[in-house]
């Protein structure tokens, strides 16, 4: 099976900083999920920005579906790779959900009924359908999330990263994006998990990625 993400030989480190990443070697394939997961402070999030391209590193490898990140804008990474941030709000910029779900893709020139196809789908599957009239900035963290979720899955990319995704996150919401989680992999794509959630790692820990004291440890089934 052919990683949706490689990873050898990576230093990272931040100017006038004495923390560090140190990475031998981490793989991730489509259609499984993993739990990113250490201390706070440890370097999980900043991994996570390394493997999709918002930080860069000069030395070391980073292959998305076998091509090399290096040769590769954040518009071609997004095609692959999404992120999802923390806080959900970071990643709304229209008025209306249905604004959000089409506006990249119009930018685009895409075919506007392939889209709005596209985007009535994915609304439905993530119980947003009937949000699709209402302001952005009415809607709960949990909605937010998943409409920036909806969005970013509009390219039709093969992996995804997600950083603290249950922070504010009630028992039903969690629970909606546990089932978001699973359906995704069903379908063949890759999700990352950043957290330090012992329920996300109970619930998904099988395959994931230790990171402590400048080292990131993969562990779990290989493919």
């Amino acid at each position: 099976m052919t990683a949706a993400i490689s990873v050898r030989d990576l230093f990272f480190q931040y100017p006038r900083s004495a923390f560090y990443l140190d990475i031998e070697f981490l793989t991730f394939h489509p259609g499984r999920v993993y739990v990113i997961h250490g201390k706070n402070g440890s370097g999980k999030t900043t991994l996570s920005k390394l493997l999709c391209g918002i930080l860069r590193s000069e030395e070391g490898e980073i292959a998305l579906f076998g091509k090399d990140l290096r040769h590769m804008n954040l518009g071609q990474i997004g095609e692959h790779v999404g992120y999802l941030f923390q806080e959900p709000a970071m990643q709304l910029f229209t008025a209306t959900v249905k604004e959000e779900m089409t506006f990249v893709s119009d930018f685009r020139g895409e075919n506007r009924e392939n889209v709005k196809k596209r985007a009535e789908e994915l609304l439905g599957r993530f119980q947003l359908e009937h949000l699709k009239e209402r302001s952005v900035y009415r809607l709960s963290r949990g909605e937010k999330q998943r409409l920036a979720l909806c969005a970013i899955l509009m390219s039709g990319l093969r992996f995804l990263i997600l950083d603290e995704p249950t922070t504010g996150l009630d028992e039903k919401n969690r629970k909606i994006l546990y089932d978001m989680v699973d359906q995704l992999s069903r379908e063949g794509i890759g999700v990352a998990i950043v957290s330090h959630s012992k329920e996300l790692l109970r619930r998904y820990g099988e395959r994931g990625v230790h990171v402590e004291g400048g080292k990131a440890v993969q562990y779990g089934p290989a493919g």
